[in-house]
């Protein structure tokens, strides 16, 4: 009969020890994806500048992403302009996110708060 109880309340405890797992692993998923990302700037191998929000698990990516695109000056054209252009509506396939061949990455820096770039990036959020 004491077998039998204790049987129960090993199964009981690995069950609990179980639901306890799940939710760590769900509640920190939740906060994981909550957070907010800064934006950074990601140099590829290529030469191509990508500007957005990094993500390293479960692979490399980057979404919310921005480029600059040289444009013709209509009032200086020996001069081009930039502009900072969402990637999703620069680009005929529209990507939500990029993801990264962590190999083609040269560098991943953090732009800057008070920087002229995040001032034009969250013009065209605002934009939205």
């Amino acid at each position: 009969m004491a077998d039998k109880k204790n049987k129960k309340f090993k199964y009981l405890v690995v069950v609990a020890v179980g639901f306890t797992i799940v939710a760590l692993l769900l509640s920190g998923l939740y906060i994981w994806k909550i957070t907010p990302r800064p934006y950074s700037a990601v140099v590829l191998t290529t030469g191509d500048v990508y500007f957005g929000k990094v993500s390293y698990f479960p692979m490399m990516t980057i979404s919310d992403v921005y480029i600059i695109q040289a444009t013709e000056n209509p009032e200086n054209p020996a001069q081009p302009s930039l502009q900072l252009l969402p990637l999703n509506t620069a680009s005929v396939w529209a990507p939500e996110e990029l993801v990264l061949n962590r190999d083609q990455v040269v560098s991943v820096s953090k732009i800057g708060k008070s920087s002229q770039l995040m001032e034009l990036i969250e013009g065209q959020n605002v934009a939205r």
